[in-house]
């Protein structure tokens, strides 16, 4: 349920939905073209198979029209990755550079860290329909557009900061537990129990945990209680999000939160609020954001005119959506 977070390059990557597809053609079936090589049907098959595998072991269920409705967004950016994919490749042909340089592998061992486990790190390419050598091409391509971008001066990283103080300080923050349920009638039945037990005053939060030890379907439940810890907006489906957000602390949902997952039932048990940090305290981590961003600008101008310049071909029953 809750959304990936990574180091800065790898946000980079997820937030261009850029990846590298290296297919070979099988049996003359291409579903796309790119300057005359060929992404093949079973190559892209294969990766929106194993995207899928990797969101359903999370939770998301595929056969409900919600889920139907994000496959075949799914089946869409994963083409588009990797027909942007195949454009990188080229480009790391074309240039002759070397994926295996030490700074690369220096940038791959940062994403992995920061990623926690190879097991995170491996389910997050999976989800982006990447593999390892895929990363290496992308760091590659990006590191020699980007070599010249000089580090920005006072007065511009004083306007970045200007520009993004809701970055810098404390976001606004909610401390939560959930209990998910396949059905909306299951979620009345455990709000319905929850009422009961706060008109008899009974304490609300033990109940809660172990009404999610018990009923809730959501991986790991059994042992967290349906804890989610402490997080911001953007790390929650939207629909979750809001309802979190809204709800007041010490309360639980009075109607059940539907999203693509199934059936919500959330206690809110704290709601802090934003607060913003003084500049002179941050401004050496605000001064590495405006070089980054300055970086990021330069590779999407330099990737867009790629992509404008391509021949791309798609074949019938594969065109993107008008």
């Amino acid at each position: 349920m809750k959304k990936s977070r990574v180091g800065i390059l790898m946000g980079v990557l997820i937030l261009m939905l850029v990846t590298m597809g290296c297919s070979s053609l099988v049996d003359g079936k291409w579903a796309a073209k790119v300057n005359g090589e060929s992404i093949a049907i079973k190559d892209y098959d294969d990766r929106v198979a194993a995207a899928q595998k990797t969101y359903e072991s999370q939770g998301m269920k595929f056969d409900t029209d919600q889920g139907k409705q994000a496959l075949t967004q799914l089946k869409s950016q994963i083409l588009d990755r990797m027909i942007e994919g195949k454009l990188l490749a080229q480009e790391v042909k074309n240039l002759k550079l070397n994926t295996d340089d030490a700074s690369i592998k220096s940038q791959e061992d940062t994403i992995k860290k920061n990623m926690g486990t190879d097991a995170k790190f491996q389910d997050t390419l999976s989800q982006q329909g990447m593999t390892e050598a895929e990363l290496k091409n992308f760091l590659t391509v990006y590191s020699k557009q980007t070599q010249d971008v000089k580090q920005p001066t006072d007065s511009e990283v004083q306007a970045y900061f200007n520009k993004n103080q809701a970055n810098y300080g404390e976001p606004e923050s909610v401390t939560a537990h959930h209990i998910l349920l396949k059905t909306e009638d299951e979620a009345k039945a455990v709000i319905a129990q929850l009422q009961a037990a706060e008109k008899n005053k009974q304490e609300i939060l033990p109940l809660f945990e172990q009404l999610a030890k018990e009923k809730s379907i959501e991986p790991g439940a059994k042992d967290s209680g349906g804890d989610l810890g402490t997080f911001t907006k953007g790390k929650m489906v939207q629909e979750f999000e809001t309802a979190a957000f809204a709800q007041k602390v010490g309360t639980f949902s009075a109607t059940p939160v539907k999203t693509q997952f199934g059936y919500h039932v959330i206690y809110v048990q704290a709601h802090t609020p934003a607060s913003t940090s003084d500049f002179a305290k941050v401004k050496t981590q605000v001064a590495q954001d405006a070089f980054n961003d300055a970086k990021d600008t330069k590779f999407q101008t330099y990737f867009d005119d790629l992509r404008k310049k391509a021949k791309i071909e798609y074949a019938k029953g594969y065109q993107p959506a008008s």
